[in-house]
C-alpha cells in the first residue's frame, strides 16, 4: 500500500512541475514576442524620421498611413518567424510548431498621429502524449507612441 501512495506523489510531484514548466516556458516567448513587438513598432518611427521631423516642425505629428506589409516582413525577420495563410509561425524540429502569431493588426491609436497599437493572437498547441491537445490562445496588445523631448 506505501508504494502506491508513494507512486501518487510522485505522479502529483512530476505534473506539477510539468506545468511549472510550461508557465515558465510560454511567457518567455510572450515576453519576447511582446519587446520584439515593441522593438519593430519604434523602428517604424525611427525610419520615418525625416518625414515626421517635417511634420513636427509644422505643429503636428500627422502620420497618413502604416504600411502592414513593411510590418509584418520586419516583424517576421525580428522574430525569425515563417509567414505563411495570414499567420506567422516558429516550427519545432519534428515539423509541427512551437507557437503560431496571427496577422497583426496595427492602427493608429489617435487618428493620423504616431501613437500606435498592435494587437494580435498568440497561438500554443498544448500536447499530452505526443497529441496535441488544445490550442491556448492568448491575445496580446502593444502600445507605442512618438513624445517631443
Amino acid at each position: 500500500m506505501t508504494y502506491i501512495k508513494t507512486a501518487v506523489i510522485v505522479l502529483i510531484t512530476a505534473a506539477l512541475l510539468s506545468l511549472v514548466f510550461l508557465y515558465a516556458s510560454l511567457m518567455s516567448i510572450i515576453s519576447s514576442t511582446k519587446s520584439n513587438t515593441e522593438r519593430v513598432l519604434d523602428s517604424f518611427v525611427i525610419e520615418n524620421a525625416t518625414f515626421i521631423f517635417d511634420s513636427i516642425k509644422n505643429g503636428h505629428d500627422f502620420t497618413p498611413a502604416i504600411d502592414e506589409n513593411y510590418y509584418i516582413y520586419k516583424l517576421s525577420s525580428e522574430l525569425s518567424l515563417d509567414f505563411s495563410d495570414g499567420v506567422l509561425y516558429s516550427r519545432d524540429e519534428q515539423g509541427g510548431y512551437n507557437f503560431r502569431m496571427t496577422n497583426p493588426q496595427t492602427y493608429f491609436t489617435v487618428s493620423n498621429t504616431l501613437n500606435l497599437t498592435t494587437t494580435y493572437d498568440l497561438l500554443f498547441p498544448i500536447r499530452f502524449a505526443g497529441k496535441q491537445v488544445m490550442e491556448l490562445r492568448v491575445p496580446i496588445q502593444v502600445k507605442t507612441s512618438y513624445n517631443l523631448k
